[in-house]
């Protein structure tokens, strides 16, 4: 029996949302409250979405008002292939994300409006952004530019600095966070017949062949830093730090596909799903690493970077960072942004990266030093 069959046998109470079924989604949404007066869904729209269930729905008033949000239901299943399971908890966690940045008003002016959300049945109903598309350009050559690099970063420090320290209502977020750590620092070297628990949504891992379809060299590349002891120990200690770590609230998976571009310029955040306690590092780093896997310019990435952790004028000391000494600060922000880098190049969740030849080899050299060694070249300059 697979997971979604499983559910429904254990929750026969819970209705199983879909895009092509308005009055089921009229129905929950009207049982929970999120309809005014004299209003009905009357059409749902499917959003792009490979872990969840997004759609968008037109609300209409009998009076001629209309209006559009956005839907999500998180089970514990992967949307595109219902056979993977996914965390239980995952929907719940993601809702206590969004309320807790409600308190923190530049993180949540740079995020959609929660309108709604109930736990038992792990939905969300969210602000849309109509006529937004996703950052995903970026990887086949589009810009991000300074402005937008900025407002990236300030979103992160709004976020760190505004919960670190503080004692939030579990965003621990234990299952998505063990699911991260896998994903990000173990399945890239697992064994290609590991199961699915293994490997998530990312898929198995790549091997010399199909890397070296990719690119020539990438597959001896691959192999060559799978066998490198070192590196292996270095990364596995950052999995266990990243497991432990809790100074503030993190995003989880900051990369283009959860960034969105506005028709007037302006950027949003979205899909906090494996949002929890953790480390600011860690978001800034994988920020980072897609921005060099898009081969954003050197203005655009130190324009990020200096608007996620540098200090204001006058501060003596990064509050928001985990570590007191700079240096340390940018230490790990390169090791977390080599580590999502690896994963990326050699690991299941390939990008569509418009790069010429030698670029994911030479990147991938990047990782490896700034893994084990705690350096890479844009956070020195």
């Amino acid at each position: 029996m697979g997971p979604r069959a499983e559910f429904e046998a254990e929750h026969p109470e819970i209705h199983i949302l879909s895009a092509d079924q308005a009055g089921r989604v009229d129905l929950v949404m009207g049982a929970l409250g999120w309809l005014g007066d004299e209003e009905q869904v009357t059409m749902c729209r499917a959003l792009s979405g490979d872990s969840s269930t997004v759609m968008r729905v037109e609300l209409q008033e009998l009076r001629g008002g209309w209006r559009t949000a956005v839907l999500k239901q998180a089970l514990p299943w992967l949307q595109r292939d219902e056979s993977v399971a996914m965390p239980v908890d995952r929907g719940t966690a993601e809702l206590r994300f969004y309320r807790r940045v409600t308190g923190l008003p530049e993180a949540a002016a740079t995020m959609p409006r929660l309108l709604g959300g109930d736990e038992k049945r792990s939905v969300l109903l969210l602000e849309d952004f109509r006529g937004a598309s996703d950052l995903t350009s970026l990887y086949g050559g589009g810009s991000l530019g300074e402005d937008a690099a900025n407002a990236l970063g300030s979103f992160l420090r709004a976020l760190h600095v505004g919960t670190r320290g503080g004692q939030d209502p579990e965003p621990a977020h234990t299952g998505m966070r063990t699911l991260n750590q896998r994903l990000v620092f173990e399945a890239a070297f697992a064994s290609p017949t590991a199961g699915a628990e293994c490997f998530g949504p990312d898929g198995p891992r790549l091997d010399g062949p199909a890397l070296e379809e990719i690119e020539p060299g990438l597959g001896a590349a691959a192999a060559a830093l799978r066998a490198d002891s070192g590196f292996r120990e270095a990364i596995a200690a950052l999995g266990r730090r990243f497991l432990d770590a809790g100074g503030c609230l993190v995003h989880g998976a900051f990369h283009p596909g959860n960034w969105l571009l506005l028709p007037d310029g302006g950027v949003r955040v979205v899909d906090p799903q494996f949002g929890g306690r953790g480390e600011a590092e860690f978001d800034i780093g994988t920020g980072l690493a897609h921005l060099l896997l898009s081969q954003e310019p050197d203005e655009t990435v130190r324009a990020f970077l200096a608007a996620a952790w540098a200090p204001p004028q006058g501060e003596e000391e990064r509050e928001d960072s985990a570590s007191d000494e700079p240096e340390e600060i940018g230490a790990l922000v390169a090791r977390y942004a080599g580590a999502e880098l690896v994963r990326r190049l050699i690991g299941g969740a390939q990008l569509p990266l418009a790069v010429e030849a030698g670029s994911r080899c030479a990147l991938l050299d990047v990782a490896r030093t700034a893994v084990t060694d705690g350096r890479m070249e844009v956070l020195e300059t």
